[in-house]
């Protein structure tokens, strides 16, 4: 698992490379993705965590 905070990182450097020259459909579609990853990653640390009992309050 990348992480959180590595995926806005990649997310971040990549729309910078593209610079003036990202378009805001480019722009969308990274953050989807890296969305995507965080929503994964959510789903497999609340898998790890069933049956240990503990509480996890997931709102944000």
């Amino acid at each position: 698992m990348q992480g959180i905070s590595g995926q806005a990182s990649a997310v971040n450097s990549t729309i910078a490379a593209q610079g003036a020259n990202a378009s805001t459909s480019t722009q969308a579609t990274l953050l989807k993705k890296a969305l995507q990853g965080q929503k994964t990653e959510a789903a497999q640390l609340l898998q790890m965590l069933e049956g240990k009992g503990k509480i996890v309050d997931i709102r944000a």
